[in-house]
């Protein structure tokens, strides 16, 4: 058979063999190119100009006589690559190796624990030790029978939700013993320390993003920040922490932002006011001329610099509570009440969605947060309630505005300023063209 023709007949089978309830796996699959190859023993994601899946004809024509199996061997595959696993550890060693593959086998069960899915790990697992996590559990789900000791501990927590770290993985071993080295036959996709199956993120920029948005829309199912959906929300208490940099350039930040007639503090401004002065004034030309005739001006015009106090708008704060933020809200909060005349209240929290906090809250450090982060939620709620003067505060790890949300800013043009923390990425204040004020770090000038 033609090297092509069984590169498309492999692809089209893989491709209709994932699931359809998982449109992320086939999004991902459109942005690979797929191709058999001998050269990795199971599958495999290699870096270029375009990510291809590398996938071994004669172990799918022995492991994957259905689809199911196929499924299972792919979406093995893609996980490693949603889950970052490339990226965690320099160089992989036989222990992370069987440790990622114990994780995303249980992951992968968990969602078709039917056995057409399961049996594939299952015959890859062995009868007793270490490598029976890379399967389930006999009998498993209905009625699982799992091993004495530490061990099956850890193998039922694979498979319920309570889950396992890779860490507490590590433990186990060092634990019970075993040279994990042996039986890596038993191992799935491209574990190879080369290049050719280097993170293909590094390489790729669209399917990074797409990973990025898949990740983006899971569930948080531990605590962790970042730009996903966020868990279930909570309130969360933070004992306010001074820090003079950071006050002074939220303050900065509020008073430049602080602009119009609407009710809110006064604000000092020096103004130039016309004057009569019996000394010259290099900008009176008339008094000059006088001077050159030979006649003596008895007053001359100038300006004078005079103080005067004005109303400013005050501005709605967006605060992100996220679970990235943690280390900052105690110093963020604290500055926020030292700098309650120039906001307008109450401010507003946001995780995934928008909710106000009360001056109480602020005192008390109490903010409401699910942990995720969504930077649209800010964006529906500027336009709902149409803000003109706003500050939002984040470190910079939300998710993208859409289209949609992008044109109706730019016709309602509201005044938004971004203080971005320390380190933060600002690549999503581009689009609507917020400007952004940087956060002194945590570490200095406290």
């Amino acid at each position: 058979m033609a090297a092509d023709l069984q590169d498309r007949l492999l692809a089209d089978r893989i491709r209709e063999a994932v699931p359809l309830r998982h449109p992320a796996f086939g999004k991902l699959l459109q942005l690979l190119s797929i191709e058999a190859s001998r050269e990795v023993p199971t599958a495999a994601v290699t870096v270029g100009a375009r990510s291809t899946m590398l996938v071994n004809p004669d172990f799918v024509a022995e492991r994957c006589r259905t689809d199911a199996h196929l499924a299972m061997l792919v979406m093995h595959e893609l996980y490693h690559v949603l889950l970052g696993h490339t990226r965690m550890y320099a160089r992989a060693t036989p222990a992370s190796n069987w440790a990622f593959d114990c994780i995303i086998n249980a992951q992968l069960c968990r969602l078709h624990p039917s056995v057409e899915f399961t049996s594939f790990f299952s015959a890859l697992a062995a009868a007793e030790g270490p490598w029976s996590l890379i399967g389930p559990p006999p009998g498993w789900p209905g009625a699982p029978r799992y091993a004495a000791g530490r061990l099956g501990d850890v193998h039922r927590r694979l498979y319920d939700d309570a889950g396992v770290t890779t860490t507490e993985l590590f433990a186990l071993l060092d634990g019970v013993g075993v040279d994990i080295g042996q039986d890596g036959h038993r191992l799935l996709g491209g574990h190879a320390a080369d290049d050719a199956c280097a993170d293909p993120l590094h390489a790729d920029p669209d399917l990074h993003g797409e990973v990025r948005r898949i990740v983006a829309r899971w569930p948080m199912v531990e605590r962790r920040g970042g730009t996903d959906d966020g868990g279930r929300p909570e309130w969360v208490r933070n004992p306010l922490r001074k820090h003079a940099a950071a006050r002074q350039a939220l303050r900065a930040l509020l008073v430049r932002t602080a602009t119009g007639d609407s009710q809110g503090p006064w604000l000092r401004r020096t103004v130039a006011v016309p004057t009569m002065s019996p000394l010259p004034q290099a900008g009176d030309r008339r008094a000059q001329l006088q001077r050159l005739l030979g006649a003596t001006p008895l007053l001359w015009s100038g300006e004078a610099q005079h103080e005067t106090l004005r109303r400013a708008g005050q501005v709605a704060v967006y605060l992100d509570v996220s679970g990235s933020m943690a280390p900052w809200l105690p110093v963020l909060l604290q500055a926020l009440t030292d700098t309650a005349a120039l906001v307008r209240w109450p401010v507003y929290g946001f995780s995934t969605v928008v909710h106000p906090l009360s001056r109480s809250d602020l005192v008390a450090g109490r903010v409401r947060s699910d942990g995720g982060t969504a930077i649209a939620c800010v964006a529906d709620h500027l336009l709902q309630h149409r803000v003109r003067r706003a500050v939002i505060v984040t470190d910079g790890g939300v998710q993208s505005l859409t289209e949609a949300q992008l044109q109706r800013l730019r016709v309602e043009r509201p005044s938004v300023r971004v203080a971005l923390l320390d380190g933060g990425d600002e690549r999503f204040c581009a689009a609507p063209a917020w400007p952004v004020s940087r956060i002194p770090p945590l570490d200095k000038h406290p």
